[in-house]
Order: C-alpha cells, then structure tokens, then sequence
C-alpha cells in the first residue's frame, strides 16, 4: 500500500485539487445572529424538559450544514407563527461530548425530543414543505381553554457561570488564579511590565480577549508583583503563554502571536477533541490542512469515542480528529476487516493514502500508552519550512524527532520543498510507513538562510548557498533538545540533499556510527550548565523554604567554625614565633 504513495501523488488529477480548494474555501457559518444561540450540555436537558422540541445538531464546518441553514431559519419563523414546538441547535464542534451523548453520527441530524425524552431522528428529505408536514404530525393539537388555574411559568435553566462574559482580560494573582482556572478552559499571559515583547502584544491581547468574549478565560499575571505564582506554574522568560484546558493538563503555547494565530490557537483547543466526518468532506479537509486524524469504527462503539476523545485531548486540535463508521473509508484506505477500528494519519495535504496507521484491538485503555505515542509522533507533517511560528513545536516536540534540515535562499527553496516532499515519500516506505528510526521519528526541514542567517551559523555551521545548485545545500540533522547534531553520513563525507545520503546518515546515527557534534560552544554550555543548577536551588529554596534556611544556618555555623579555628591557628602560630606569653609580655 505504502509503495503507492509515489504514483498517488504523480497520477492526483488537477481538477481534484481545485474542487478541493474550493471546498475547503467555502466556509460559511451554519448559524447565524438571527437564531437564538445553541444550547450547552449546561442547559440542553433543562431546555427540552417541557414540551415538544426538534433540534438540529450542526457543524459550521459542515457543507451541507451551511447548504441547509436557510431552510432551518425559514422553519424557524414558521414556527413561532404557528406554535406547538420549539426549535433549537446543538453546535457539534464546541460541544463534542453533548453531541456523541445525543448518538450524532452525521451533520446535519434532527433530533425530536417530547418533555426530554427522544423520540426519533428524521430520516426525510430535508426542504421546508416535507419538514413542516413532518411537525404538523407530531404537534398535538391546542388543548380546550378550562377553569383551572394556568400553569406555573416553566423553571428557568440553570446556567454554569459564563466565561469570560465581559470581554476584557482578567487580571489573576495568587488569591484568584486557582479560581479561575477551575471555572473552565483558560489562557493565561505570564509577564513583566518591563518587557518590550510584552508591552508589544499587550493591545493584541486585549483585542483577543473580547472576541473570545463568553467563550474562554483570556488572563493575565504580572510576574514582578507575583513572582512567587509564575514560579509555580514554570514560567522562565515573558511573555509566557499558557492554555489551561478544563480538568486536563496545561500547555505552553509557542507560535506566533499575531491576533489571528491566537484565534485559531484556542478555536481549536476549546473544539471537541473528536468530530464526525463525511466521507465527501474528506478532500477537502485534507487539503486545507497539513495533518489530519481519522478514527474508523463501528456504529455502536461509543466508549471507543470517549476514550479516543480523552486520548486526544493533549494534542489541543492539533491535528484535528475525525471519526467515520463509513465502511467505503475502510475499503479506501484498507483497513484489516479484522480490525475492530483503526486511526490513520493523513497528511501533507495527500487525501489517498495513509502516512502511518493504528490497528486497535476490542478495546481501548485511558491509560494506553502505546496509543497516546503515535498520538504524539505522528502529529507533526513529514515535511515543512521552520519559521518562527513552527520552530517551537517541530524542535521542542514531546516526542523528540529528529530533524532534517537544509539552509535555502530563496531561489531555491520551492524546488528543496519538493526535493524533501520526495525524500519524505521515500523515508515512509523506507521504513514499512512508520517514518521512525531507533524510536525517533523523523521530520524533514528548511529554514530560510537570508533570515536564520546568524542562528544557522552559530548553531549549525550552516551558511546560504552561494548558487541554485542543490548538490550544494548544506544539511545537517538536529536533536534539539539535548543541543546536538549531525552533519556527515558514516563514510564521514557530509550529508547531501538527496535520499541516499539523508538515508545514510539516520541510519547511521541510530546504529551508533555517527558522532554528534555540540549545537552550543564550551562557555555557552558552562553558563547553561550553571543557570540550570542556580534555577534547580531557586526552585528547592521556593518549594521548601524550612528546610532550605535549616541548611542554611548549618552552612553559616560551618564558615563560622572554620574561619574561627583558621584565626585562631593563625594566632596561635605568630604567638609562638614573637614569644608573646599570655599576659602580654616577651619572653
């Protein structure tokens, strides 16, 4: 299968690119200001509770969800006129779990619900005469006007405080931040009113925080008036940007910090960590997006979604998780009809074929750390251009890759992008489709010379190529995060941008065979060495102050006694040599 990657992508015809372009550029809100807002898991139940309600359960991302949204709005209206049952929306992207209890298994999916119990799915044609009719069945009919006293007004839901209702930033200290933090999802600016990168994103922050208005906690702490907190939570530089998800565990956040960076950031944090998928609205996902997840089960494997969802959760929308129980995307990507589900990675941007696979077993752990690996290792594209906006999560990764990297110009960087796209195809079947080495994933590389100039060259002794030759692009292969690197295949000649050389030099490194070289020079690792042994005592001190001044008075109590016996000694000693008796006088 691995093998067809090559001619999937030569024989991918133009016209399914563009119709993919389209699709995935069309992308119109399902709901709009003129309906009431979706419910929440926080007010659904107490909102169908009483009488006759037909919901439909939605995705914004959903092409027949926006195709349907005039027809829902015109039934809307109608409904109002003519009474009997009331109609609502359930958005299936910010409310994932609200959606998998509801059993939706395809957008868009109405639900009927009589005093909080469901009734029934519609199963018709979805235009507004055959919906009407629909209705205009299961509305009972006006009950006769009686003596009796008129019903109590029905109990207003009960709403979980709202987050974020003001749209401003909430400023956070010791004494609220817990607080806050428990309420819900949270992001959180850890920083120093002297910094110039923080004055700098402070109005954009700012900014972010009222378009995220009802939608999650956007904070702020100032480091010098709570150092102690932001010692706490980790923070060693500023600005620091935390994401706190509700009830999981908190990730810094290290792209870029333009308005729009941050938006999509959080738009996908705070989205179900799973989402149904059609298999039409596949192309065009894939084509908009650099890596995908897609989870294949069964019809009636709910836990299977909640433990994936869970599993996923640190992964914060990136990549995005879909699920399918279609079996033509089973058949597509051929899954073991043995197998009683299967994830796949799909990614740059090809639709056809699976860059790596999981084959689960009859059940799925919470605890399963093999699951949670793949999760990780394979979240990251083959290959892609590090920029500051991707430097961090490719170099810094929880899984440690091994990174492929080549020093362009910008004459020759689209054809190295297609040379590494090539070289990245050739790894995956190199490696039976698991693109891993020794345990390390592998990811390939460039960075533009003209702008990481002065970096390359400090770090990796990479200059800019003098012409557009690729024979003569250095490349150099990094493990960041213990500062080495790579930069010759086993012979000992130096690493070329081609398969063979690239391949010779990995596979030389996991054998052992290739010596790494330091990213950082002798001083640089001293001071590193240094730094990191004062922040490790700061951090003891912080964590156990008794105990620290107790050692501390020890080690005064020490130099007290040493530099007591020391003058003493000394005394001594010139005592003996002048002949001073003890009154004073010379012998």
């Amino acid at each position: 299968m691995l093998v067809s990657i090559l001619r999937a992508l030569s024989e991918l015809p133009v016209s399914l690119l563009i119709t993919s372009f389209a699709l995935a550029s069309a992308a119109l809100p399902a709901q709009t200001a003129s309906l009431k807002p979706p419910l929440t898991p926080e007010n659904f139940e107490s909102t169908v509770a009483h009488g006759l309600w037909f919901v439909e359960h939605f995705s914004p991302y959903c092409g027949h969800c926006r195709k349907f949204l005039p027809t829902w709005e015109k039934l809307v209206d109608h409904t109002e006129t003519t009474g009997g049952v009331q109609l609502a929306q359930v958005d299936c992207s910010v409310n994932g779990d609200l959606c998998n209890a509801n059993n939706i298994k395809a957008y868009p999916q109405l639900n009927l619900y009589r005093d909080g119990v469901f009734v029934e799915k519609f199963e018709g044609n979805r235009d507004f005469d055959e919906l009407t009719k629909y209705l205009a069945n299961h509305t009972p009919p006006p009950k006769p006007p009686t003596n009796r006293q008129p019903p109590l007004p029905p109990t207003p839901p009960v709403h979980a405080p709202a987050l974020n209702p003001t749209g401003d930033v909430t400023v956070l200290d010791s004494t609220n931040f817990d607080k806050n933090i428990n309420m819900g999802a949270a992001f959180v600016k850890f920083y120093a009113p002297w910094c110039g990168h923080c004055k700098k994103l402070a109005p954009v922050w700012k900014q972010f925080a009222k378009i995220m208005q009802g939608k999650i906690t956007i904070a702020e702490v100032n480091c010098e008036a709570d150092e102690k907190l932001c010692k706490s939570q980790g923070v060693s530089g500023y600005p620091t940007l935390v994401y706190y998800p509700p009830g999981g565990e908190k990730s810094e956040y290290t792209s870029g910090r333009k308005l729009e960076q941050l938006k999509a950031f959080v738009e996908k944090a705070i989205a179900p960590a799973t989402q149904p998928i059609q298999p039409e609205e596949i192309d065009a996902y894939v084509t908009d997006n650099p890596v995908i997840y897609l989870l294949l089960h069964s019809a009636d494997d709910v836990q299977l979604i909640n433990t994936v969802s869970r599993l996923a959760a640190p992964l914060l929308g990136s990549p995005l998780v879909f699920t399918s129980t279609a079996s033509a995307l089973r058949k597509r990507y051929a899954i073991p009809e043995s197998a009683p589900w299967a994830i796949i990675a799909l990614k740059d941007r090809n639709p056809h074929t699976a860059s790596a696979m999981y084959i689960g077993g009859r059940t799925l752990d919470a605890s399963d750390v093999d699951f949670s690996k793949w999760l990780m290792a394979n979240r990251l594209p083959t290959s892609l251009e590090l920029m500051q906006d991707s430097f961090q999560s490719v170099m810094n990764a929880p899984h440690a890759p091994l990174v492929v990297i080549a020093a362009v110009g910008s004459d020759t960087k689209e054809k190295v992008a297609d040379r590494f796209h090539d070289i990245a195809l050739k790894w995956r079947v190199r490696t039976a489709g698991t693109g891993i080495v020794a345990g390390r994933s592998v990811v390939f590389t460039w960075m533009d010379a003209d702008k990481w100039q002065s970096w390359l060259k400090s770090m990796y002794g990479l200059r800019k190529p003098r012409g557009d030759d690729l024979e003569d692009i250095g490349v150099i292969i990094a493990d960041h995060q213990v500062l080495k690197y790579y930069d010759a295949e086993p012979s000992g000649v130096p690493i070329k941008l081609t398969s063979p050389s690239i391949f010779a030099a990995l596979e030389g490194i996991a054998d052992g065979k290739v010596k790494p070289k330091e990213s950082e020079n002798l001083i640089e690792r001293m001071a590193r060495y240094l730094n990191n042994k004062m922040t490790a005592v700061e951090t003891y001190v912080m964590a156990n102050p008794l105990t620290a001044v107790f050692f501390l008075v020890l080690i005064v109590i020490a130099v007290f006694t040493v530099v007591r016996r020391f003058v003493t000694d000394d005394y001594s000693a010139h005592e003996r040599e002048y002949g001073y008796s003890k009154s004073g006088r010379m012998d």
